[in-house]
């Protein structure tokens, strides 16, 4: 019986180291995300042209699927 107690003794301290390592490595890890990182003029320049495909690109699928209906339209009045 008392083999089964210290065995389980032992998982316990065993959770426990696992634990502290897991709370090391999360602090580790928030410090990593911290650091800051230096934008280029080529990422800004990246980013802008992203946003206007963002934004643009559905207006021109709305714009190209206007104007062939209106085509559509004309072609039977």
């Amino acid at each position: 019986m008392s083999d089964n107690y210290d065995e389980s003794g032992s998982d316990r301290n065993k959770e426990i180291d696992d634990e502290k390592a897991w709370r090391e490595y999360r602090v580790r890890h928030e410090d990593e995300k911290r650091k800051t990182i230096r934008l280029d003029r080529k990422d800004y320049i990246a980013l802008f042209v992203a946003s206007l495909q963002t934004i643009f690109l559905p207006l021109i699928i709305l714009m190209i699927v206007l104007v062939g209906f209106a085509l559509i339209l004309q072609m039977f009045a």
